[in-house]
């Protein structure tokens, strides 16, 4: 039967055209075929120029970044030995103003820290004391040297100590580095410094122009400048002349801003890539960095392009009958999509007007559909959370059907949730819509049962109350009467037969008789009350009035309690029922909710109009009734107080159902209790 369908749906969309046709629209698809390698064509190369934009600007970028690393190593290393030559200076100041320093001293602590020269000056910049050794003959001894201009700040006060920095040897080649603190006292200054020759050969070894020359050896790389607006700072060896900043108004532009420029440029007959972007170093301009990038693989690849695209031409005739084959395919499974689309939008509408919320989603938990009544369910749109996880929607509900699904449990099944902070139980049936080459995914049917379980709880408390009624009834009837005659056999007892012995505690038993008679006759009439259908005067309420009186009643009590008590509700409603009855509920479940909560807690007493009902909410942050307690909480003599006798929420629960009404409980453990009243209008 499904292969006749399927042969049948291909006859009805088979497609037939003339040859005129075939052959315009083989030419059509030819020419979209020529336009679309063009279009390719120059889409590809704005894709190989963003690709060598950006991986330019990486080297780039990588360039700056070892030239910081490089500049600032070497003011690192000139600061730290900046700080050893000034140290061993203060040294020698500390052995000068005990009066210990001598030549000899001074040879031992240069030879002990490698320093090539120290010399002590006087207040006039003579110098009076220095390690060096002259040689034989030498010309220059160790009078006649002064520095005071040199030492100035020092000589003068104006400083303690100064960096003298790098500096030429006065009396022999080569460069030396000094520091220079004051003397104690402001006697003068001592000068130490070392040969510098080690340090200037480090700087070479690590200086920019290594670096960039390292980098240029690359393949593609022609050259690397650093140049600022005088010349060239820095280059690699690939480049003779040089572009003046002066003169361009591309590297002008890339002086005035913080972005990465790049340009195609000409230089000795060869077409380069260029980017350009400034070098700050501690917000000091230092130069524009310039690397130029060689276009021949790129004009390798732009001419493989080509030739790809003529030989596509070529074939575009054979290429067209194939396409023409398959644009009648697409025509004929366009046709069978659309059935398809119709039959999925039909199922759709009426996945979007069942009266059960519908969930789609896989085995991970994604979601792929929820159906309007979902949306109403759970108080979502359902736009927010398609494609994302069921935990989105609600944790309760992912981690139960994940659980059902991965322990293949039985898929029909009822739970309770909280939605909005209102406990709803939910009735589920979970389906598996399996899908060729593709993943399993999962249909939910969920139909809101809180109500439902509600009245079925209030007919099971009512056939019970009934029940119990009945059978207090019966059973008082049958009691009372033998009760009453050992109640009067115990009073005769007690009066008219007196015994010769023991009499006091005689009396003490028949007293004790009779006060147990009449506790089990209290107990009777407590019964034959509650078994006693009530009789209910309806009249027209203000809110406003019946819900103050309460509030003053209470009042007094929360305020000795040190408890916050809340009156919130429309007190322009005008409702119909019995108000001394309802009073008296109420009041037993406001009294519950004061012995509930500690002091400083929370009573709110609410009530307001929902359609055709009219709900009174009485809640409080107390420590909560436990779930295995909430169900027994209305049963006759039910209580869990010292001094309790059970009967207030049952009375209470009765005084609500004879007016037609609902009461239901929601509790957390240590989060409070709520108790919702539903009285229809």
């Amino acid at each position: 039967m499904a292969r006749k369908y399927k042969l049948s749906l291909y006859m009805k969309f088979q497609i037939k055209l003339p040859p005129k046709a075939i052959i315009s629209i083989s030419a059509i698809i030819a020419l979209v075929m020529i336009i679309s390698s063009y279009v390719e064509l120059n889409q590809s190369k704005n894709e190989i120029y963003q690709l060598l934009y950006e991986h330019s600007v990486t080297l780039l970028q990588s360039i700056i970044i070892s030239s910081e690393n490089t500049l600032n190593s070497g003011f690192e290393i000139e600061d730290i030995i900046t700080e050893r030559l000034l140290d061993n200076a203060r040294l020698i100041r500390k052995l000068d103003s005990l009066n210990a320093l001598n030549k000899d001293e001074l040879i031992k602590i240069a030879t002990g820290n490698n320093l090539y020269r120290v010399n002590v000056f006087d207040k006039k910049g003579n110098r009076i004391l220095s390690n060096r050794i002259p040689e034989p003959g030498d010309i220059h001894g160790e009078e006649n040297i002064n520095r005071f201009s040199e030492l100035e700040p020092i000589l003068k006060g104006q400083t303690e100590e100064l960096i003298i920095g790098l500096k030429k040897a006065e009396f022999s080649d080569g460069e030396r580095y000094a520091v220079a603190v004051a003397r104690a006292n402001n006697k003068g200054a001592i000068v130490v410094n070392m040969d510098a020759k080690d340090f200037l050969e480090f700087r070479k070894r690590i200086g920019i122009g290594v670096i960039l020359q390292g980098i240029s050896n690359h393949h593609g790389i022609e050259y690397i400048i650093l140049q600022d607006t005088l010349g060239v700072l820095a280059a690699t060896a690939k480049i003779d002349t040089v572009e003046s900043i002066s003169e361009s108004g591309f590297l002008h532009s890339v002086i005035e801003s913080d972005s990465v420029f790049s340009r195609v440029i000409k230089i000795n007959g060869s077409e380069l890539y260029e980017v350009s972007k400034r070098f700050m170093l501690n917000n000091e301009l230092v130069g524009i960095y310039r690397v130029g990038l060689s276009l021949e693989d790129v004009r390798k690849v732009e001419s493989r392009m080509i030739r790809r695209l003529i030989i596509i031409s070529l074939i575009l005739a054979a290429i067209s009958i194939i396409v023409l084959s398959i644009i009648f395919t697409n025509q004929n499974l366009k046709s069978i999509s659309d059935e398809y689309q119709r039959f999925k939008t039909f199922a759709s509408s009426v996945l979007e007007n069942m009266s059960e919320a519908v969930i789609v989603f896989n085995k991970q938990g994604i979601i792929s559909f929820i159906n309007s009544s979902a949306e109403k369910l759970f108080n979502i749109s359902a736009e927010d959370y398609l494609n994302k996880e069921l935990y989105d929607l609600n944790n309760s509900v992912s981690e139960t059907f994940l659980k059902k699904i991965s322990l293949n449990e039985n898929k029909s099944f009822e739970f309770d949730i909280s939605i909005n902070n209102e406990i709803k139980t939910l009735f589920c049936s979970l389906s598996e819509l399996t899908e060729e080459k593709s993943d399993s995914n999962y249909i939910a049917v969920i139909r809101d049962i809180t109500e439902v379980k509600i009245l079925e709880e209030e007919a099971r408390r009512n056939e019970k109350l009934s029940a119990m009624g009945e059978l207090a009834s019966g059973v008082a009837h049958e009691i009372r009467n033998p009760i009453n005659a050992i109640g009067m056999i115990a009073q005769r007892l007690n009066k008219e037969f007196t015994p010769n012995e023991n009499e006091q505690e005689y009396k003490k038993i028949t007293g004790l008789l009779r006060s147990e008679v009449n506790r089990i006759n209290k107990i009777i009439t407590q019964f034959l009350n509650y078994a006693k259908p009530l009789e209910l005067k309806i009249s027209q309420i203000r809110c406003s009035d019946f819900f103050e009186e309460i509030y003053q009643l209470f009042i007094p009590q929360a305020n000795q309690k040190n408890i916050k008590f809340i009156k919130q509700g429309d007190d322009n409603l005008m409702v119909r029922f019995d108000a001394d009855l309802i009073k008296q509920s109420l009041m037993n479940i406001i009294q519950n909710a004061f012995d509930a909560v500690n002091e400083k807690g929370e009573v709110l007493l609410k009530y307001y109009q929902s359609g055709n009902h009219f709900i009174i909410e009485i809640s409080d942050n107390g420590f909560g009734i436990p779930p295995e307690l909430q169900k027994k909480i209305f049963d006759l003599y039910f209580t869990t107080k010292k001094d309790g006798n059970g009967l207030g929420l049952s009375i209470a629960q009765k005084i609500i159902n004879q007016h037609n009404g609902t009461i239901t409980i929601s509790s957390k453990i240590n989060q409070g209790t709520t108790f919702k009243i539903s009285l229809p209008i």
